[in-house]
């Protein structure tokens, strides 16, 4: 199994978020100010440099006033999209 960095999935996440950010009409800066962190820090999650542990993700959920689970939900809705229109290679396990 691949690491998880180099995933499509984890592709999709992050242009997720990075489409939330900017449909909240926030900058990066602000998202940034709103976790605490600093700017590099949304610039590697939404380039997909850097992972979120689950903890982080809900933190970051909760900066761009979206919960997990509607975050979760959407992420799911790219994929299946993405795999059905053929541009990513995605691989589902059974069950």
């Amino acid at each position: 199994m691949a690491k998880s960095l180099y995933r499509a999935e984890n592709l999709e996440l992050a242009a997720l978020l990075r489409q939330l950010r900017e449909d909240a009409g926030m900058v990066q800066t602000t998202l940034a100010k709103r976790l605490g962190r600093n700017q590099t820090f949304v610039s590697n999650v939404e380039l997909a440099i850097r992972r979120l542990d689950l903890v982080e993700l809900r933190d970051y959920c909760a900066g761009l006033d979206i919960s997990l689970r509607d975050l979760v939900d959407r992420w799911e809705l790219q994929i299946v999209h993405t795999t059905k229109a053929g541009r990513g290679k995605l691989k589902r396990k059974p069950g």
